[in-house]
């Protein structure tokens, strides 16, 4: 069963690779790029899809219709896809040496030559500039003394975010283990900064399901780098001598389990239930067990794979999504109607 599942993914990984193939035919190849092709390349646009995770309050704070929420929403959201390539960027300039040697990374612009490390510090400032000017004018609008943190919450959490992944970058992501838990804080701190931009309070346990969820992403990538790479992993990232798929697997059990656990304790807290008025968000629980482990599987499959691009290319993945989404809406719309109250247990 488990063989035929995987020739299953492998076949769906297959069919995306084509397609992808044939939509490249038409473009410039990226190796090929220079000038500003080259800064926009490495920008890293599809990884910008980790910005989701600003707008989930809205979400969860039953605010989606709030077109006044959306505005700030949408304003950090686009902040956070600024600093991100900065420190994309940062982390090239960091690195370029390094990844000369691996056998993709080599492409990068700033590593093939194609891009200056000048260039792309001079395309980091700015962008810097760009996604904290945006966090101080929404932080204009948000400032009031007496609430938490004077209502500056966004600057804080944004800076943090900035600090952690400059750090990552000059030498954390060196240190085994703390290099993914600070991947994970990352998008932590991503929800944080999208709660404080529509000053909602964020629940503890999507915090801790957020950061076990993302830990499990980051593990995920470390054993595709591995495999990919195989003996030569310790070469390119010092870490990958610390990591064996052996270890790595048990920490995605690991994590896998306690997102999972901790996404239904959430669903089941009485804070939780009181603001919904129901408890049916354990509905939604099937789906995100679903699209876990089926992300783990395409993982498995994909080899060498990066874990965004699988995420980004699996079609079930996005209808498991949408699905979750239009499940979580349902709930918090008309979860706490009468006709459907009664069916769980307050």
């Amino acid at each position: 069963m488990k063989c035929r599942i995987i020739g299953v993914l492998r076949k769906d990984a297959v069919g995306n690779s084509m397609n992808d193939n044939v939509e490249q035919i038409s473009k410039v190849p990226a190796s090929t790029r220079t000038g500003l092709g080259a800064v926009v390349e490495t920008l890293r646009i599809p990884h910008w899809i980790k910005n989701v995770f600003v707008a989930a309050p809205i979400l969860f704070s039953n605010r989606f219709d709030d077109p006044q929420a959306w505005g700030m929403c949408i304003l950090a959201v686009a902040a956070f896809c600024l600093l991100s390539s900065a420190i994309y960027l940062i982390n090239d300039i960091a690195d370029r040496k390094s990844d000369q040697t691996h056998p993709v990374k080599k492409d990068r612009p700033v590593a093939s030559g194609r891009l200056s490390p000048l260039v792309a510090a001079i395309a980091a400032v700015v962008l810097l500039a760009g996604g904290m000017g945006i966090v101080a004018h929404l932080c204009r609008k948000l400032y009031q003394p007496g609430m938490p943190l004077a209502g500056m919450g966004l600057a804080v959490w944004a800076g943090a975010y900035m600090l952690i992944n400059l750090a990552y970058n000059l030498g954390l992501k060196g240190k085994p283990i703390l290099d993914v838990i600070i991947v994970a804080m990352g998008f932590v701190l991503r929800a944080m900064a999208g709660a404080a931009v529509i000053a909602v309070v964020i629940s503890p346990w999507l915090v801790v399901c957020t950061f076990m969820l993302c830990l499990f992403i980051a593990l995920a990538k470390r054993r595709s780098e591995i495999i990919a790479l195989g003996d030569s992993a310790g070469d390119t990232r010092r870490v990958h001598g610390f990591y064996t798929l052996a270890n790595l697997d048990h920490m995605l059990s690991v994590s896998a389990g306690l997102a999972i656990l901790t996404y239904s304790l959430y669903c089941l807290a009485p804070a939780t239930v009181a603001r919904i008025g129901s408890s049916h968000m354990i509905w939604t629980i099937p789906l995100v067990v679903y699209g876990m482990f089926r992300y783990y599987c395409l993982t498995l499959s994909a080899g060498g794979g990066d874990p965004v691009r699988v995420l980004l290319r699996d079609k079930v993945l996005w209808l498991v999504g949408a699905a979750w989404l239009g499940c979580v809406i349902v709930v918090l719309r008309w979860g706490a109607d009468d006709a459907v109250r009664g069916l769980l247990l307050q």
